[in-house]
């Protein structure tokens, strides 16, 4: 099972990064269907990409969403109907993704810089920080020497996403693509 996780969250996606970058050399853009010789394949492949990503977005954005208006409206008095509160949480996760989209039109010339500041607040924790602390938390009757090599490699974790979130806030500007 382990070996699968690893294959699938590390092996593979190195290997399609190489042979982007193999097929490509230095015109390899941050989005790959841009990166993609014009012709009506690529035409498919990117629409095809762009209905894929308007149909998972409410999946992506449904775990986040339910606890900030979860949240929200635990305030609310007891006598609020569920209609009324229903349509509380509708214009809260109106008001949010609004804002993302907002976001997404300020940001789209900095498509790379974007990605790498995520990766670097939400891939490098989940990689490196979370796994060794929760198997600390799991493991109780694991090695000193296990759980010292954790906390070390937590402590690497929160200095990557540290350096990579330095990184790539000093160097914005640079990386505005079109």
């Amino acid at each position: 099972m382990y070996i699968y996780i690893y294959y699938r969250d590390k092996v593979l996606p190195l290997n399609l990064s190489i042979s982007r970058r193999a097929s490509f050399g230095d015109a390899v853009q941050t989005a790959l269907t841009a990166s993609l010789p014009q012709g009506i394949l690529s035409t498919a492949v990117q629409i095809a990409y762009s209905i894929a990503v308007v149909f998972t977005f409410p999946l992506q954005a449904f775990p986040a969403l339910e606890v900030v208006t979860n949240r929200r409206n635990s305030k609310g008095t007891s006598e609020e109907t569920e209609s009324t509160r229903l349509y509380k949480r509708n214009i809260t996760a109106s008001i949010i993704v609004c804002c993302l989209g907002f976001l997404a039109v300020l940001a789209i010339d900095y498509l790379g810089n974007v990605v790498s500041l995520l990766e670097s607040l939400v891939g490098i924790p989940i990689a490196l920080i979370y796994p060794p602390l929760i198997h600390n938390k799991l493991v109780k009757d694991s090695s000193r020497s296990t759980r010292v090599m954790n906390y070390c490699l937590s402590i690497v974790g929160v200095f990557a996403a540290g350096a990579a979130s330095y990184t790539t806030l000093s160097s914005w500007g640079e990386g505005a693509e079109g």
